[in-house]
């Protein structure tokens, strides 16, 4: 309570302040007395009386009063009785979630109120009327629990005051913080601020990056009855199809963080390599000889493609490709070739073309040992730099020219 309130506490601890129903018994005075009564600030005088009994002062000066009214008495230096009635009247005072009425008095402050009801004001707390401000009967004090809220963003740190029921983002709000689409806090944005924290913006951006890769084709097979088995051919050159890929990566503050797919679409089909297969059964050949010779002339005078020859072999060939070293220690390449050397001895010179010339090998020196020998009628094997080309050559009959 105020100052007066404390002044009539004392003055009722020592016998002098009189409340309605605690009066002495009626008196009669050998002089008369003076006195003034005053209720809620409203002042009566009254002159020549004969009791100082403070009941009967304040029904002399025509004032009532009600259960809970504060009356307190006091003599002046004159010798005058003062008496100062305080109307009774409830407050409801509302904090920390409960409600409670309060039994106030005409003078008392939202100050005095609160202090009644045992209600402490933080630092930062706030009410809903002025503190120093007179109270009024029913009058309904609210206590607001604020505390304070420290906000970082671009490097900045502010401070607010915020209720017990301002989320994280009303915070950062109220600091003057504009948040953008993808921002993050470091407290949950949606959450009430229970207590003193401190909210940190994380500017969040995304940049796109556009790579293309390539799909990979397949190869398939098809058997065709019109090659001999064990031959083959492509019938479908293979090509690599194109796919575009989106990858996003996220940026906290500038700083690159994670990377992630976030589309994947075909810009071109992959088309498969189509390989034939013969399926038509071989002719039986003459196991006597892997080759027949030719009936043509074997005279120096024979000559094929301006190349002078002694005689030519008909016969199957195929293809092999993947470099190395070949039997007479020179490097695999495409003119050197591996023969049976029982039929062709290591460093003849060659010229291969099919008998219909659509196909010609060229030029070329026996130079290895095919791993046909023992196992097939094979005549020669060609070397091709891929194995593309082996497979577009398959296994063919050939003239093998002998040159001079």
């Amino acid at each position: 309570m105020n100052q007066m309130h404390k002044a009539g506490k004392t003055l009722l601890v020592l016998g002098a302040v009189f409340t309605v129903g605690l009066g002495t018994a009626g008196t009669v005075i050998a002089t008369t007395q003076n006195a003034v009564v005053t209720k809620n600030g409203e002042t009566k005088k009254l002159y020549m009386l004969t009791s100082d009994d403070t009941n009967d002062i304040l029904k002399t000066a025509g004032v009532r009063t009600s259960h809970g009214d504060l009356v307190l008495r006091s003599t002046n230096a004159q010798g005058n009785i003062e008496v100062n009635v305080r109307t009774a009247y409830p407050v409801k005072v509302i904090a920390d979630g409960t409600e409670k009425q309060v039994t106030a008095h005409f003078g008392d402050t939202a100050r005095d109120v609160l202090q009644e009801a045992a209600i402490t004001l933080g630092p930062v707390d706030t009410v809903n009327v002025p503190i120093d401000q007179l109270v009024e009967e029913n009058t309904k004090i609210s206590v607001r629990r604020n505390h304070i809220v420290t906000v970082k963003a671009d490097g900045i740190s502010t401070q607010v005051v915020t209720s017990t029921d301002t989320t994280a983002k009303q915070a950062v709000q109220k600091a003057g913080v504009s948040l953008g689409k993808h921002d993050e806090l470091t407290a949950e944005a949606d959450q009430p601020l229970t207590q003193e924290q401190y909210v940190a913006v994380n500017r969040v951006t995304y940049k796109d990056e556009v790579l293309t890769e390539d799909i990979p084709f397949d190869t398939v097979t098809e058997d065709d009855s019109s090659m001999f088995v064990g031959e083959s051919k492509v019938k479908t050159e293979g090509s690599s199809g194109q796919k575009k890929i989106v990858r996003r990566t996220k940026y906290i503050n500038g700083v690159a963080g994670e990377t992630s797919v976030v589309s994947t679409s075909v810009v071109k089909d992959a088309v498969n390599k189509v390989v034939l297969n013969g399926t038509k059964e071989q002719p039986q050949e003459e196991e006597t000889s892997s080759a027949q010779i030719s009936s043509a002339s074997s005279s120096a005078g024979q000559q094929v493609n301006g190349l002078s020859y002694s005689r030519v072999l008909t016969g199957k060939c195929t293809a092999y490709t993947g470099g190395g070293t070949t039997a007479t220690g020179l490097p695999a390449a495409v003119g050197r070739v591996a023969v049976n050397p029982n039929e062709i001895p290591y460093g003849t010179r060659l010229y291969i073309a099919s008998p219909d010339g659509s196909y010609v090998y060229g030029y070329a020196v026996a130079a290895d040992t095919g791993g046909f020998v023992y196992s097939s009628s094979t005549m020669v094997d060609l070397y091709m730099d891929t194995e593309a080309e082996c497979e577009n050559f398959g296994r063919q009959t050939m003239n093998i020219y002998i040159l001079n």
